[in-house]
């Protein structure tokens, strides 16, 4: 997934006419974000509707839907008009492994239009301070000693946390029980109050900025600049672990590519702009624009890379 990810990143579409110059077809458009206010995603998709408002030159109206790890924001949009009056602000997750663990409401690619990937966001693995561990060594000797004790947090079932961790906890021989939440910011709050034990997730990285949480390790293969003494599970072994997810711009099914072609300009536009990548960079995550139709095709490579994975955690429906 990393290769393609960075090889589609590569792949920017030069647009003949700016954005802005071109007509929308409407004045209004709900930007649909699947997650409680106040996560990753939420930021995200505000930053974007504020700038694809001003670039389009249209009102943009955030509309926060969240619940079944996005799914049900998703299927909202899969049911709206394709004339862009209607847009989703999405994680990969929704499209790659929700629809293997359970039944969603939507096919992930017949009813949707990929328009652009607007960033990638890298997780932390963090422990309560409530919980009498201090690295992830001894996060795995207390989960072991400790079989089905701990709760852990993600924003849904399916999400790309919610696998991430489970696929790591299959790797380390531990057991715990999976608390899905409405959104980050309560799965934050939730480790912050100890009523859960660790979370995985970029939302947990301004925490351990502000040592309110115990940071373990970092998902993925390389460690972070900003927390160079941090290990990699990679590195611990742990080597197929997932740790980014990606912020991407979705519509309904069936989309004018026209219409598509303006929209993912904007968005072009936007990401090279480095006052916008800056705001970017300041929620947690880092600018990566991907195109149509490579997003796309990113997209069914995961889901099907994901299949196998789910399948062989023995948690595909």
């Amino acid at each position: 997934m990393r290769t393609l990810l960075f090889a589609a990143g590569a792949a920017l579409v030069a647009t003949a006419i700016p954005a802005a110059a071109q007509d929308y077809p409407v004045d209004t458009v709900t930007m649909i974000v699947p997650y409680a206010a106040g996560g990753a995603g939420d930021i995200v998709g505000r930053l974007v509707a504020d700038e694809l408002g001003n670039r389009l030159g249209v009102t943009f109206v955030v509309e926060n839907v969240g619940g079944a790890g996005g799914t049900i924001g998703a299927e909202q949009v899969a049911r709206a008009a394709n004339d862009g009056s209607t847009l989703l602000l999405a994680g990969n997750a929704i499209f790659t492994t929700a629809p293997h663990l359970s039944p969603v409401g939507f096919d992930p690619f017949e009813d949707f239009t990929a328009i652009a990937n607007v960033s990638e966001a890298v997780r932390m693995l963090v422990a309560s301070k409530s919980l009498p561990v201090a690295n992830i060594e001894e996060f795995v000797t207390y989960g072991k000693e400790h079989p089905g004790e701990m709760n852990f947090g993600s924003v849904g079932v399916g999400s790309t946390g919610h696998v991430a961790t489970v696929d790591m906890l299959s790797k380390m021989g531990i057991e715990a029980t999976h608390i899905a939440y409405g959104g980050a910011s309560e799965v934050v709050q939730a480790v912050l109050a100890g009523d859960i034990q660790f979370m995985m997730d970029a939302a947990a990285i301004p925490q351990a900025r502000q040592d309110t949480v115990t940071p373990l390790a970092v998902p993925g293969p390389d460690r972070l600049a900003e927390f160079p003494d941090l290990p990699a599970l990679g590195e611990l072994g742990y080597n197929s672990i997932t740790g980014t997810g990606w912020q991407m711009v979705m519509g309904p099914g069936d989309m004018d590519p026209a219409l598509v072609a303006q929209i993912q300009g904007a968005l072009e536009e936007a990401i090279q702009d480095p006052a916008f990548a800056d705001k970017l960079t300041k929620a947690g995550v880092s600018p990566r624009f991907i195109p149509s139709e490579d997003l796309e095709a990113a997209l069914r490579s995961d889901y099907d890379a994901f299949e196998t994975v789910l399948t062989d955690l023995g948690l595909k429906q």
